[in-house]
């Protein structure tokens, strides 16, 4: 009994080194964005604000890499995603809120290089509440839908000139 296992382990490593040895000469494809080379697109009724699309896309199955740019003293309203997001910001300070209650004032400011996660179907607002541009980077999977949370409500809205 001793001969078939020893046999099927050297089998098994051998298949092993043989796998290894293939994923070893595959070329994985490499992506490399430039800010520079970023393609910024209105947001619709966005009030100034832009998004770039970095990697994927949000309406098809996979991840995608998005930026926002939100504009000096521009916020959005309760909304919530039907997916999970990561928020991490790029530049500025970025102040977010949660749940339906739009209030600017208790948003929490989280600086360059913070990070916030949006779980699927939770509201929350978020944006440049403060007097300078702000950009995050959103990661996710798609497909991913957004819906107000205030039916009726702007999406964008001014917190201050």
């Amino acid at each position: 009994m001793k001969a078939p296992l020893t046999t099927s382990i050297v089998s098994l490593l051998l298949c092993l080194s043989l796998s290894t040895g293939a994923a070893e000469t595959s070329s994985p494809t490499f992506q490399v964005t430039h800010s520079s080379d970023l393609n910024w697109m209105p947001v619709p009724d966005g009030l100034g604000a832009e998004f770039a699309v970095v990697h994927g896309n949000p309406a098809e199955s996979g991840v995608y890499v998005l930026r926002v740019r939100f504009p000096a003293g521009v916020m959005d309203t309760p909304h919530f995603h039907s997916q999970d997001r990561h928020v991490t910001v790029i530049e500025g300070s970025w102040y977010a809120g949660i749940g339906d209650a739009f209030d600017p004032a208790t948003a929490k400011e989280i600086t360059a290089g913070g990070y916030m996660f949006h779980p699927a179907g939770a509201a929350h607002w978020d944006g440049a509440r403060g007097d300078t541009d702000t950009v995050v980077q959103i990661i996710g999977n798609g497909p991913v839908d957004s819906e107000q949370s205030n039916s009726g409500e702007a999406m964008w809205v001014r917190v201050h000139e």
